[in-house]
């Protein structure tokens, strides 16, 4: 009896860490990150329909729970780590979230706030859209560029 829970032990320990240690797969890993990252665009749709709808109220509740979803997809790709040393990919993404996490903590509120209570200040709601804009478009160019060299470096490896 003694051997058989040895035996299985030391097979849990080795399971355990090829699963952990092991080089992993760089297919796996680009479309792990890509998944995340890519999971931020039901936000926006979210934020867009309750904008387009004039329905601020909601449009600041989906800010909050896009807030949260934010910081929980930056867990998941700081837990799932390099690439077998190679940060890049995981630094670009992260600086994307990161990006996400600002538009929604500073200029979706101002730009809610501003619709919600009529104001009319024309100029600021202009600079709040192209700050929010102008960001999805570098995040999605830092990604993009840093998914298209990785995927380059690894490619058939």
């Amino acid at each position: 009896m003694k051997k058989a829970i040895s035996k299985s032990t030391v097979l849990l320990m080795m399971c355990a860490f090829a699963s952990c240690g092991g080089k992993k797969d760089a297919v796996a890993y680009n479309n792990e990150l890509m998944t995340v990252i890519n999971s931020e665009e039901h936000h926006i749709n979210e934020m867009n329909a309750a904008m387009q709808s004039k329905k601020y109220d909601e449009a600041e509740k989906v800010a909050l729970k896009w807030k949260d979803a934010v910081k929980e997809d930056q867990e998941k790709v700081e837990k799932l780590g390099d690439f077998n040393g190679d940060d890049q990919l995981q630094k670009a993404v992260l600086a994307g979230l990161s990006g996400y996490g600002k538009i929604v903590s500073e200029d979706y509120p101002k730009l809610i706030s501003i619709r919600k209570n009529n104001t009319q200040d024309p100029a600021t709601e202009q600079k709040l859209l192209d700050n929010i804009n102008s960001a999805f478009e570098e995040m999605a160019k830092g990604v993009n560029v840093a998914s298209d060299k990785f995927e380059k470096d690894y490619a058939n490896k």
